[in-house]
Order: structure tokens, then C-alpha cells, then sequence
């Protein structure tokens, strides 16, 4: 499931939106040059955290699971709600993402 939930964070939380886009990859500039550690990025549907060696993405409704009211020692199954890649591979799919959404 792991590149359906990529797909999905691609065209429902990023879009065509170029100023996102731009500054993700302002983010992924401050990861490579040590400026920063880590960063979180909160969407509608999902979130995104990002370090220097790679992204996570993820279902909102997967973390903050202590907001539901489930029996102790049980956990909601995520593993179809998670992906995740190497910070500089995902560079490289945004960047095709920013030149798929310049032709349309």
C-alpha cells in the first residue's frame, strides 16, 4: 500500500498547489544542509514528517490514537496508512510532480 498512500498524498493533499510545492522543497534544502533535523507538515487527510535521511506519510487519523476509546493493549491497525521513501528520492518525485503539474 505503500506507494497508493504516496498517490494520495500527491494529488489530495499537494495538488497543483505550486507555493506547497516550493516550499517543500525550501524544507528538504534546510534538511540536506543540516540547517534543520526534522520537519512535520499537517494536512487534511494526511501528514508528512520529513528528517535528513527520509519522509514518513502517513493518515492523520493513525497517530493520536489516544483520542479513541479502545481497550487497553490494543493498537489500530495502520500499516496500510503509512509509506515512506528516502529524503532524496522523494525529492526527485516532487520535483517530476512540479513538471507533471506544469504541462496540464
Amino acid at each position: 500500500m505503500g506507494a497508493e498512500i504516496l498517490g494520495l498524498w500527491f494529488s489530495e493533499e499537494l495538488g497543483r498547489d505550486r507555493q506547497k510545492i516550493a516550499h517543500l522543497l525550501d524544507i528538504i534544502e534546510l534538511l540536506e544542509t543540516k540547517n534543520i533535523e526534522h520537519y512535520a507538515l499537517q494536512g487534511q487527510e494526511f501528514n508528512m514528517d520529513l528528517n535528513r535521511d527520509e519522509i514518513e506519510v502517513y493518515a492523520a487519523i493513525t497517530r493520536g490514537q489516544e483520542e479513541f476509546d479502545i481497550p487497553e493493549d490494543t493498537e489500530l491497525y495502520d500499516q496500510e496508512s503509512i509509506s515512506g521513501c528516502g529524503l532524496a528520492d522523494f525529492k526527485s518525485v516532487l520535483l517530476s510532480w512540479e513538471n507533471f503539474i506544469g504541462r496540464l
